[in-house]
């Protein structure tokens, strides 16, 4: 491969930084691997890309940012990501990511008619980007979807929403749905465990239709790029094979080369309110080993007053260390992208920062997640099981004390509870935690019977993530596979007729 030109793949995520992220890890991860990457973002996310780059540029590795001029969105101004909008507001991000379309288009023309330019061999899209098959297509390269959540929770919600499009999907007499196709045995799931959106979808929702739509042309593309690893999924990463017809990499963790060096040799995404990293690990240093449940539910959920008081109750009683992440969120009025609101602070119990001030640490604004989680004093990690959270956890031997709130969000806690590595103790955006369930929880993670075989099961899923990515693992063969693939689409005669759709990639039968 190395007489060859590299190949040039773009990335092109959706504006949330639960898409970003992962989105900037696998460019590094394609990167270091030989491949030429253009990542597509617009101003405002610039800037935040380029504060992480900088390692990448020391390492040589061949990533480009792209800045694709911000599309005109009434109410949107300068705020171009979803955790710079307020929670009510995220509607207008869907409408920006859709009107990319054009700015994109015209970008790839370019990279196809100015001599310098090297014409990209494959686009790698999020599933909310999903006209990007549609523009791979003009320009006769290939579209490759890079999956952020788990291949149980796509797999199965691409069937389901199927399903409903179809007037196909079985239900039970408690209304609850039975998924049996192509698995080994029926799989029943609760209303709270499917989410009410897939239940009674409401496709006069735009939003909704959105996701809809966009879950059952996951099979559109030439393949799937996920982030999971065979160990841990390996049943559903060949069922969404099987749905899709396409080929399907397991490339996870991708975060991994940040993960397994330790607390001092993880990098940060944000910055913290009232306290610096050094004092949060010095915290972190004076408790005993797996003592200390983290509590974060990621930037997109507010937890209402009463939520607020139940999960405070619970910890306190619980008589654990913690260290809870209480996120900001932007002002209903989009004045300016700096305007924040600090909804959770005025809701903790009265007095319950000063009754727990000698083990308990509150922090408002972004934490290091990952210093926190590689940290020895951690020992559970109280979560929304949102796919980067939860794949972060067990890739550190962490269990997880989860309460999903939404999307995926709820199959991914299913799966870990099956697992044996999770418990769930609440579920949904309007549950109310049973504050004694919130103490039982805690309590059974770091201290109980229980709680060690959790640590034991975590310890082993954290061994295979490990040898997952090194050299002959299962994440590093099928990583190896598709950059083979690129490096073959990248050797074929330039083609100018943009009517030909790419021949599909499937590296089972090359």
């Amino acid at each position: 491969m190395s007489g060859l030109q590299k190949p040039h793949v773009v990335a092109v995520p959706f504006p949330a930084l639960g898409h970003f992220i992962p989105f900037l890890d696998l460019a590094k991860l394609l990167a270091s691997k030989g491949l030429a990457v253009s990542y597509v973002a617009t101003p405002v996310n610039i800037s935040l890309l380029q504060s992480h780059l900088h390692q990448a540029v020391k390492d040589d590795l061949d990533i480009s940012l792209v800045t694709l001029p911000t599309p005109d969105v009434e109410g949107l101004e300068g705020r171009e990501r979803n955790d710079l909008v307020p929670l009510e507001s995220r509607g207008l991000i869907f409408e920006m990511a859709e009107k990319l379309q054009h700015p994109f288009s015209t970008w790839m023309e370019e990279q196809f008619h100015r001599p310098t330019a090297t014409p990209p061999v494959c686009v790698v899209y999020d599933i909310f980007m999903g006209w990007a098959i549609d523009t791979a297509q003009k320009f006769n390269v290939a579209s490759v979807l890079f999956n952020t959540c788990g291949a149980f929770a796509i797999s199965l919600m691409q069937f389901i929403s199927t399903s409903i499009s179809q007037n196909t999907l079985e239900k039970d007499e408690e209304d609850s749905l039975v998924v049996s196709f192509n698995l080994l045995h029926p799989l029943r799931l609760s209303k709270h465990e499917v989410g009410p959106v897939f239940l009674n979808p409401d496709l006069s929702d735009s939003i909704q239709r959105f996701f809809f739509q966009r879950l059952q042309e996951i099979g559109k593309g030439s393949g799937i790029l996920i982030n999971t690893f065979h160990e841990l999924e390996s049943f559903y990463v060949q069922h969404l094979k099987y749905l899709t017809a396409k080929p399907v990499w397991a490339i996870g963790p991708v975060h991994s080369q940040n993960l397994f060096g330790g607390a001092g040799n993880v990098n940060t995404q944000g910055k913290m309110v009232g306290v610096n990293e050094q004092e949060l690990v010095c915290w972190l240093d004076s408790k005993c080993p797996r003592s200390v449940a983290y509590v974060s539910f990621g930037i997109q959920t507010a937890l209402s007053e009463e939520q607020t008081h139940a999960l405070g109750r619970g910890l306190e009683a619980s008589g654990q260390p913690f260290v809870w992440a209480i996120k900001t969120y932007p002002k209903k009025e989009l004045v300016s992208s700096e305007s924040k609101t600090d909804i959770n602070s005025t809701y903790l119990p009265e007095g319950f920062l000063e009754r727990t001030k000698e083990r308990g640490l509150v922090i408002r604004g972004w934490v290091p997640q990952l210093v926190i989680l590689s940290h020895v004093s951690v020992g559970a990690f109280i979560s929304h099981c949102g796919w980067n959270s939860a794949l972060e956890s067990i890739s550190l031997g962490v269990p997880i004390l989860s309460w999903p709130m939404f999307g995926d969000q709820h199959l991914n806690s299913k799966l870990f509870a099956d697992l044996g590595v999770g418990i769930q103790f609440c579920q949904h955006t309007d549950g109310i935690p049973d504050e004694e369930r919130v103490k039982e929880a805690v309590t059974m993670a770091v201290t109980g019977d229980k709680g060690e075989e959790m640590r034991e099961r975590t310890e082993k899923l954290k061994e295979m993530a490990t040898n997952a990515i090194k050299e002959q693992g299962s994440s590093a063969a099928d990583l190896t596979a598709f950059v083979s693939d690129m490096y073959k689409l990248n050797s074929r005669p330039t083609k100018h007729k943009r009517e030909a759709e790419p021949s599909l990639i499937n590296p089972s039968t090359e």
